[in-house]
């Protein structure tokens, strides 16, 4: 139940709360529990019990997929195997993408002539542009990718040389420029997510085709992400579509209802604490069905109830749910304008 504001309390009163009649005193980093106090030696006692207890689960939850960078990695039956996620032209495909880009951001900061620094930049990166550009036909891009990422890089060239010519570029030119490049830059990026989409159903296929019927139908995943990165993250959309959970295209976030079988990882790169991740949700559902009846109730902060009702009260205010994506242009889209 959300708290309501007091009565007598009026619109105008309520856009902030009153401010303490002192703020709190405390030195800093003070907040902890100092070494040898028994509060803390009980606490470690929970984290080791908890982290004992995760182990011990983690055994009975295989088979187990991770995908981290180019790999995935299985554990099954005691065993590790690990096989490819992506091949090398996925990574191809993308630097060339990042180029435009990265002309982008070194012209972008500048509101008149490029200094000295600015021009070496710009010097150094035409430089590497042109190393790439002589090295494309060795690669064994189709004919279609290889003339895409020549006028990438050819017209990534061009604005340097201008900027270099002119000793900068206006923002409408560096507007114009962006946008001359959103089409060829999205098709690098739609064929890297078919040569990762592919290479992983590949791997995986290969592995469940050796598993018994209940092995996959317990499959589950967890996939290491960045932050700026997760929402349609390619190996999470993958997995949900592939072990039958709720997917929601580009727009795909963990599900967070109980049961879920695919998990993300945020700034996990490494694999044992992927695995440790599957693990803990495991182990937390059955802690949270036992003492709060409600299996995914650790998805969220346990602070979280009770950090609504506070601030709800302290401020006045109700929360608001959750906003509904924007509706884009996907990059499936592009063929209708070429």
């Amino acid at each position: 139940m959300i708290e309501r504001a007091s009565p007598g309390v009026s619109c105008e009163d309520s856009a902030a709360p009153a401010p303490p009649d002192a703020a709190p005193q405390a030195d800093a980093g003070s907040a902890a529990l100092a070494p040898g106090d028994p509060l803390g030696d009980l606490n470690q006692a929970f984290l080791d019990a908890y982290a004992a207890r995760r182990e011990a689960v983690l055994a009975t939850i295989e088979p187990i997929i991770a995908q981290i960078d180019d790999s995935l990695i299985l554990r099954r039956g005691g065993q590790r195997f690990e096989g490819p996620a992506r091949t090398r032209r996925y990574h191809e495909l993308k630097a060339i993408a990042h180029v435009p880009v990265a002309v982008h951001a070194l012209l972008s900061g500048w509101r008149g002539a490029l200094d000295g620094g600015a021009r070496r930049q710009t010097a150094e990166l035409r430089q590497r542009i042109a190393a790439a550009a002589g090295d494309l036909d060795s690669r064994g891009f189709t004919p279609e990718q290889l003339a895409r990422q020549r006028r990438l890089l050819g017209a990534s060239v061009a604005l340097l040389d201008e900027a270099s010519a002119t000793g900068g570029v206006a923002p409408e030119a560096l507007t114009a420029f962006a946008r001359a490049q959103t089409e060829d830059v999205l098709r690098n990026a739609e064929d890297a997510a078919r040569d990762q989409i592919e290479t992983m159903h590949a791997t995986v296929e290969a592995w469940r085709r050796q598993m018994t019927p209940e092995e996959r139908d317990g499959l589950r995943a967890v996939v290491a992400v960045s932050h700026m990165a997760r929402p349609g993250n390619v190996a999470a959309q993958y997995f949900s579509v592939t072990l039958g959970e709720t997917w929601q295209g580009r727009f795909d976030q963990e599900d967070l209802r109980p049961g879920k079988r695919v998990l993300t990882a945020e700034a996990t790169f490494d694999e044992a604490q992927a695995f440790a991740l599957l693990a803990t949700h495991a182990l937390d559902a059955g802690v949270a069905t036992r003492f709060f009846d409600e299996e995914a109730r650790l998805s969220r902060d346990i602070l979280a109830d009770a950090a609504e009702r506070i601030l709800a009260g302290m401020f006045h205010k109700e929360p608001e749910p959750p906003a509904q994506p924007v509706e884009t242009q996907a990059p499936g889209d592009l063929s209708s304008s070429s």
